[in-house]
């Protein structure tokens, strides 16, 4: 009975941190602190999802579709699909907020605003052509490519949380930064699980290439956090985006002659 209930527990904490970090319709609680208390399970098991599937999608159109950027573009759509958009959206509140030149407590105000500014909607778009280019450059090498950007980019969203600073407010950020540092040693070892499947997958510069990007990320991350009062939880949203991007840009670099 016991092994029974441990069992269900760790099934719906599977469930519950899926359900959060995809749009995948698998059931379990819903619970947003649960997910967030399991969120270095995220590096493992979501980027079968969210990596693995689109690139797949993006293998098999190569084989019946014609055209770099077209089958890039489409794999790529898919990710994004594939997490509800939810992190795009916490990349465009982040630089809407970091367009104010007021104080904090002013970027925080544009931060909760729904309504997005030309700015931030053109990064958007600027940060989807990066991703997309670089993928038509990955496409031979797409889903291991995909696969590696997905592991990276829910890395550096955990291991941002050990250094993140506890935002004002208990929202997601807070939550997130909270539980990771009470989770230190499985975010340390869910990463290297990570890296240890990027080097199978992609070999020494693959590694290389992954571990600047989660380099470069986290460093941004502690550099913005000072300008929102904290790690909330749009920023963790901003380096989900922006570590997956710069890891397919360092990948092109690295893989592409």
């Amino acid at each position: 009975m016991v092994v029974s209930l441990e069992l269900r527990g760790i099934i719906n904490d599977l469930r519950t941190v899926i359900t959060f970090f995809t749009v995948i319709p698998i059931g379990g609680t819903h619970d947003i602190s649960s997910a967030l208390r399991r969120a270095w399970l995220a590096i493992i098991i979501i980027p079968p999802i969210t990596g693995l599937l689109p690139g797949l999608l993006g293998f098999y159109l190569g084989r019946v579709v014609h055209g770099d950027l077209l089958i890039a573009s489409i794999s790529y759509a898919a990710v994004l699909m594939l997490t509800g958009l939810n992190h795009i959206d916490g990349f465009a509140d982040v630089v809407d907020a970091l367009m104010v030149r007021g104080s904090t407590e002013d970027r925080i105000r544009v931060l909760k605003d729904p309504h997005r500014g030309s700015a931030s909607i053109a990064m958007v778009v600027l940060l989807i052509i990066i991703a997309v280019s670089a993928s038509s450059n990955l496409v031979s090498a797409l889903w291991q490519s995909l696969f590696t950007a997905e592991i990276v980019s829910k890395a550096s969203c955990c291991l941002c949380g050990l250094v993140g600073k506890e935002p004002s407010y208990k929202g997601l950020g807070w939550l997130l930064t909270r539980y990771s540092r009470e989770n230190g040693y499985l975010v340390v070892a869910s990463t290297l699980v990570g890296f240890v499947i990027i080097y199978l997958l992609l070999g020494v510069m693959g590694v290389i290439a992954s571990l600047a990007s989660l380099v470069l990320s986290v460093l941004l991350f502690v550099v913005i956090q000072r300008d929102l009062s904290g790690a909330v939880g749009d920023l963790y949203g901003f380096t989900l985006e922006v570590s997956r991007a710069l890891t397919l840009v360092m990948l092109m670099s690295l893989l592409t002659p």
